[in-house]
């Protein structure tokens, strides 16, 4: 099973990384909006035929081999497709530019700093997760030398590409290929930034990590002392990297984590007895000591500084709170302009909305006992509880404390009931019923689906990501717009070179300084 897991990640990041450099080699000037279009539509091109060759392979393998392991090496390729096309649609925003989206403006010029910073030996933000600039200044040290504007650039389509593949193996550890691929697919896109990858994929990859620890805890009656200490460290470190990648998620998370690991407690000694509340005290008990070893310091220092203001109102700070199916960020462009949030059928709630409150009431309903369906409800119930705490509280205190980023947690939340729903569904249809925790582990169907269904998903999976990864790339273009997310762009194509001169294609061959860094 490992060396099948392997093959998946490899295939994944190889036709990740590969397509990148694909759409490296796009030759547009993606300033104008002509060269925009003719480099989507080169985008488009490679996508079908790089699809067509994973499709070619996949038949091929499930004729020559076995149908179950063609299709865990097609939906890992599928995977790293469909983050590799938006990698590659930032790869040609920046075309001719050494600067990441953005500049040196923002985070993005907060975090070139802090490279400089950690390089000689000045210390950096308490608050902020201190791996991702400690990785970042490792990147820049052994790829851009004292670039880190190049190397941020270079690091995050890195990231962009990986996110993918890395979403989908987290889900695995729980569904089936096609479906890990299906929720892999459908959540990256919305929630996964072109200019900060670094800080969503934390959030989707914690959400499955989180439920397989839930269903670790029910089953640890079954463990022996040893395997049960193994498993809570692992699941600890792997906690505790998360955390100093990126911490926001765990405090949106905390509140429902913790009321459902006094469910999950109440649950295992009523069911298990004192033997199997033991075990799986030894599983929790070994994963936060691993956890602490990790981040324990980085923790402390978080919580000591939580009373830090935060005071930047922007756009989405004054939307309904109860809205989180979209967000703009301090970018809104258009929807600056319009109603928002756009307004619904039904009671003022529209379509797409329906469906997820469709979905979490389905998944409620046949997958209530299932660790996968518990983290995801009490994760967003948690969050709405913490987002209207802090909104209820904004004009009296004139502070935000970042609640609308919870906005990402809640929609993710329910694309992943949706698909609990979806698939609890299926294997109704199957007559299977749902799985629960207590069984084998179930990683794949009784047997692999019918050439016909499998092809027929994989198809319409990739037709998605196709039009969603063009969606994607297309508003991140470039555009003299300060107040849309082509901004990001811009800034990049028109702030000037270390070495001096203007990016290629900036306009008339015009371009600004950089916000200046201490070296």
């Amino acid at each position: 099973m490992i060396g099948l897991a392997a093959l998946e990640a490899a295939a994944g990041a190889l036709v990740a990384v590969g397509f990148t450099r694909l759409c490296m080699s796009i030759d547009v000037n993606p300033v104008q909006r002509i060269g925009q279009v003719s480099g989507l539509a080169a985008m488009q091109l490679r996508f079908i035929l790089v699809f067509i060759v994973i499709a070619l392979v996949w038949w091929a393998l499930s004729r020559s081999i076995s149908r179950p392991v063609a299709l865990r090496v097609a939906c890992g390729s599928l995977a790293g497709l469909a983050s590799g096309l938006v990698a590659g649609g930032v790869a040609v925003i920046l075309r001719g530019t050494e600067w990441p989206l953005n500049g040196t403006s923002g985070d993005s010029g907060q975090l070139q700093q802090w490279v400089f910073d950690i390089q000689h030996g000045r210390s950096i933000s308490d608050v902020y997760p201190p791996l991702f600039p400690r990785a970042l200044t490792w990147w820049t040290e052994v790829f851009n030398p004292d670039h880190p504007g190049a190397g941020l650039k270079m690091f995050g389509m890195v990231l962009l590409a990986f996110s993918g593949p890395a979403v989908y193996l987290a889900w695995r550890l729980l569904l089936p290929p096609l479906w890990a691929l299906g929720l892999g697919v459908v959540a990256v896109f919305p929630l996964v930034s072109p200019a900060k990858p670094y800080a969503d994929i934390p959030l989707l990859v914690l959400i499955p990590l989180l439920a397989k620890f839930v269903e670790t805890i029910l089953r640890a009656a079954r463990f022996s002392a040893k395997a049960s200490l193994l498993s809570g460290a692992v699941f600890g470190a792997a906690f505790g990297l998360l955390f100093l990648w990126y911490s926001g998620w765990f405090v949106w998370s905390a509140p429902g984590v913790l009321a459902l690991v006094i469910v999950m407690i109440a649950r295992v000694a009523r069911e298990g007895g004192r033997p199997a509340l033991l075990r799986a005290a030894t599983v929790m008990g070994a994963s936060a000591v691993t956890f602490l070893l990790i981040a324990g310091s980085y923790a402390i220092r978080l919580i000591s500084n939580s009373g830090e203001p935060d005071t930047y109102m922007y756009f989405d700070t004054n939307s309904d709170p109860a809205y989180f199916v979209m967000w703009q960020g301090d970018q809104p462009g258009a929807a600056a302009n319009g109603l928002w949030p756009p307004p619904g059928e039904l009671g003022g709630v529209g379509v797409f909305v329906l469906l997820l409150v469709v979905g979490i009431g389905v998944a409620l309903w046949l997958g209530s006992s299932l660790p996968v369906v518990q983290v995801a409800a009490f994760c967003m119930l948690g969050a709405f509880l913490l987002r209207y705490w802090f909104a209820s509280h904004m004009e009296r205190d004139q502070l935000v404390q970042l609640y609308p980023r919870t906005s990402a947690e809640l929609l993710y939340c329910s694309i992943v009931l949706c698909a609990m729903a979806g698939y609890l569904i299926s294997q109704k249809f199957a007559g299977r019923g749902a799985v629960e925790p207590e069984t084998p582990r179930h990683r794949l169907p009784i047997s692999a689906p019918a050439l016909r269904t499998s092809g027929a998903v994989l198809c319409a999976l990739a037709f998605f990501a196709a039009m969603a990864g063009s969606s994607t790339v297309d508003r991140f273009m470039p555009s003299g717009d300060q107040n849309s997310h082509g901004a990001q762009g811009w800034t990049a194509q028109t702030t000037r070179l270390p070495n001096g001169h203007c990016p290629k294609f900036a306009p008339e061959g015009k371009c600004h300084e950089p916000k200046p860094l201490v070296r």
